[in-house]
């Protein structure tokens, strides 16, 4: 090993990879030499094949996270996983006193959070007979203090997603699965098109770049993060220092 930031060979399922945060980490993966298998609602074969033609490995596949059979299916089809980083996520901009919003709550809890718990549930078993993994799971600054601008069903899940990342730790650490989060703020991405952002209130005065996340998501996925586990890593330009 030239160095212990590197994936060389490890086969990493990110979930969510279709689009801004995921799809960064699925190109600074590849290019750390990870073997990918992509999942997104619709199948991000764009992606994987960019991937491909740079030398990288790269499968893609469809799945619907709000799904226990599907997300189960993903991980066993996956076979031998040493990373699982589920960046699934849905911010709709609506108020909590609009019509349907209960129906909305239920579908962020489904993609934010329940998704998660189904891929963790699924990927652990395989990880531990194999002596070990890791699973990063990608949650917001909202979930830590509120957030900035998002809605009420977008800060609980979040703040659902960094409570388990410590309830898998506990229990994936004694077989060598590290579980940890990352906790990004307002970052450039589709989601955040129009949403108006006040950068007075993030001590380096700009969003984050996909890439931003990524790097730190990879970190944790790597031998350079052996020691790290339940940790929910703040990259968030400084909005909160805890």
């Amino acid at each position: 090993m030239k160095s212990a930031f590197e994936l060389s060979a490890r086969k990493v399922v990110v979930i969510g990879a279709a689009g801004g945060i995921g799809q960064a980490t699925a190109r600074v993966f590849g290019g750390l030499g990870a073997r990918l298998v992509l999942a997104d609602r619709e199948a991000p074969t764009d992606l994987a094949a960019e991937i491909v033609a740079a030398g990288g490995e790269a499968s893609a596949s469809a799945c619907d996270v709000a799904s226990r059979d599907a997300v189960e299916a993903l991980i066993a089809g996956a076979g031998d996983i040493d990373a699982l980083v589920y960046v699934a996520a849905i911010c709709p901009w609506d108020d909590w006193t609009d019509d349907g919003w209960d129906d909305v709550f239920d579908d962020v809890l489904a993609v934010n959070l329940r998704g998660a718990v189904f891929a963790a549930r699924a990927a652990m078993p395989g990880m531990a007979a194999r002596g070990g993994g890791r699973i990063v799971l990608v949650g917001s600054l909202a979930g830590k203090m509120g957030g900035l601008i998002a809605s009420a069903h977008y800060v609980a899940s979040k703040g659902g997603l960094h409570a388990l990342v410590k309830w898998l730790a506990q229990r994936g650490g004694p077989q060598n699965i590290l579980v940890s989060g990352i906790a990004p703020a307002s970052t450039a991405t589709p989601m955040m098109e129009g949403k108006s952002v006040d950068l007075e209130r993030i001590p380096l005065r700009r969003m984050s770049s996909p890439e931003e996340i990524a790097w730190p998501t990879a970190f944790l996925c790597s031998d350079a993060a052996s020691y790290i586990c339940g940790t929910v890593l703040d990259v968030n330009g400084g909005v909160y220092m805890a």
